[in-house]
């Protein structure tokens, strides 16, 4: 694949339009139209940031390996040299304004000296703005990285021990697939991949025997940790005598709403991290729309709606 399919690729599974990356990376949208239609190539600096973006290696995204890099490099270092042969150029201007009166005024050695301050400055500033253009940019975008609204689409499909789900984009975009991957002894296994092949997650489903039988669904999320819907017993609230709810720990997150039906919501210290609407099962499917706040929690998000979708299998299922 080329540099160019990579980054739509990206983009996409980011469910983001060329407008909002372009914002992000601080160049124009017909920029980034150029690179994915491979009229043009992102420099180096753009590559890091964009890996660091997406989070995956500059390697991956530049598949057309060494000749492309050497091409990217030789446009920095091109534009390197044109700005330095720039601020040369306008530091032996200013020599040539200032040196006959500081010579006048401070002698041949020192004013000669001083008037080649100019110069030194004019250089030093070239290559300090070349060097620290970009310096900054990443810590930015990861601050600001995919801040507009996400909205994906997941489809759930299968009996209540062996779903499997695709989680689709604007245009029909498949950009995560949930494969059943195991039966084990009062369990069950599943994958979350990215279309680019990414280990999103991998999901357990097991029944915990203390007295009595009750469910825990636990995901292993790649760089954020484990998350865990359980069934506890509780007693006492509004609760009468001991009932069993579930219980979401292992991350920030909270769920409200009621989880078995349409509208639920995930927040985070107050703040509305997704929306979840669910369509309602139909001969064993059901469907389920993913408004994400930010692009950054996707991955955290499409976990999370899954699990809530073995739960109400679980549930329909007793």
């Amino acid at each position: 694949m080329d540099v160019g399919s990579s980054i739509r690729q990206l983009r996409q599974q980011r469910g983001l339009t060329q407008e909002e990356l372009a914002k992000t990376l601080y160049v124009s949208r017909q920029t980034i139209s150029s690179w994915e239609s491979n009229k043009s190539t992102p420099d180096a600096q753009l590559l890091v940031m964009m890996s660091a973006l997406f989070g995956v290696s500059v390697d991956s995204l530049v598949r057309d390996g060494l000749e492309t890099v050497a091409l990217t490099t030789h446009q920095e270092r091109r534009r390197t040299g044109l700005s330095l042969a720039r601020g040369a150029a306008i530091g032996a201007f200013g020599c040539v304004l200032i040196a006959p009166a500081l010579v006048s005024e401070a002698g041949p050695l020192a004013g000669g000296a001083l008037s080649l301050v100019p110069l030194a400055t004019a250089l030093i500033e070239a290559a300090l703005s070349r060097a620290t253009s970009h310096e900054n940019v990443p810590l930015s975008v990861l601050r600001s990285a995919l801040e507009s609204n996400v909205t994906l689409r997941m489809r759930v499909s299968g009996s209540p021990r062996e779903l499997s789900a695709q989680v689709l984009g604007s245009g029909e975009t498949t950009l995560y697939v949930i494969e059943h991957t195991a039966r084990v002894v009062r369990g069950e296994r599943w994958a979350i991949r990215g279309s680019d092949g990414r280990c999103v997650a991998r999901v357990a489903y097991r029944l915990i025997t203390a007295g009595i039988q009750t469910p825990s669904i636990e995901a292993k999320i790649d760089g954020l940790g484990n998350v865990r819907l359980s069934k506890e017993p509780r007693m006492g609230g509004r609760h009468r005598g001991i009932a069993l709810v579930w219980e979401l720990t292992g991350c920030d997150v909270t769920v409200s709403g009621n989880w078995l039906g349409e509208h639920v919501a995930l927040e985070r210290s107050g703040e509305r991290v997704a929306e979840l609407r669910f369509s309602g099962e139909k001969d064993d499917e059901e469907e389920a729309s993913l408004r994400v706040a930010r692009g950054r929690d996707v991955d955290l998000v499409v976990t999370l709606a899954f699990l809530l979708a073995i739960v109400r299998a679980e549930e329909r299922r007793v």
